[in-house]
């Protein structure tokens, strides 16, 4: 959703949900889980705190419902070091898997991206220890697992690309759009401080004329005082006998 009060609620929903697994070798690694959930391009952050997570209990559906989708995404991550991190984790996974029940459904989610992986790598280390992984989940599998689920795999795959396209395009407009009100909130900031500037000059070119009128006044008032005191005019002549060699 374009809306992140939304995007906030949902991710704080399955997080919540998450949490509620039982698994206490995965429980530190889920927040970094549901984020890549909820943030694809967070999946190698997440990868790595699987990386370090030590498998010792009993790893059943619910757990693998939560971590499987991340680790089908990182398979398919474009550096080979991070699709080589996917791979060692899905095979330490795979070791204590409860069922093949259990593990079946992904079974179709996984499988292909590591034939993938171990068919086109370039660098052989990598495509080792995908057909390790690969080994360890079959086994895990069972006889659970056939083509026909495979197919079924690749429409689901298909389906989650369109759902992770969709939430790039979602979150990339959701980004755009707070770029738009920042820019607005920048532009309202500017304006708002041009203005307080522009009204700070004109106080201050008001107090300078109302300053400047007020010395005029004052030395207006001065020559009329001066003016009033003298006994003869601005002609020279006294104002009393309109003589110029008056002596008064």
């Amino acid at each position: 959703d374009t809306k992140s009060q939304v995007t906030k609620s949902a991710a704080s929903a399955l997080l919540a949900i998450c949490q509620t697994n039982s698994n206490q070798d995965v429980k530190p690694a889920i927040p970094a889980v549901v984020n890549a959930i909820c943030k694809p391009a967070e999946t190698n952050k997440a990868i790595e705190k699987l990386m370090g997570t030590t498998f010792v209990v009993t790893v059943d559906a619910p757990t693998l419902s939560i971590l499987c989708p991340v680790l089908s995404r990182a398979l398919k991550e474009k550096l080979a070091i991070h699709k080589r991190a996917a791979c060692l984790v899905i095979s330490n996974m795979s070791k204590l898997v409860g069922s093949p029940e259990d593990v079946a459904p992904f079974g179709p989610l996984l499988v292909p991206e590591l034939k993938k992986v171990a068919s086109s790598v370039q660098f052989e280390e990598i495509r080792d220890e995908a057909l390790k992984a690969l080994n360890t989940l079959t086994k895990a599998l069972g006889e659970m697992y056939n083509e026909e689920e495979e197919k079924k795999a690749a429409k689901m795959a298909e389906e989650v690309r369109k759902v992770e396209e969709e939430q790039k395009r979602i979150e990339e407009e959701r980004l755009a759009i707070l770029a738009r009100e920042e820019e607005l909130k920048r532009k309202e900031e500017e304006e708002k401080r041009r203005f307080k500037e522009a009204m700070d000059a004109q106080r201050e070119l008001d107090r300078l004329a109302a300053e400047e009128a007020r010395k005029k006044a004052e030395e207006e008032a001065l020559e009329k005082d001066k003016a009033s005191r003298s006994t003869k005019g601005s002609s020279g002549k006294c104002q009393g006998c309109g003589l110029k060699k008056c002596k008064k």
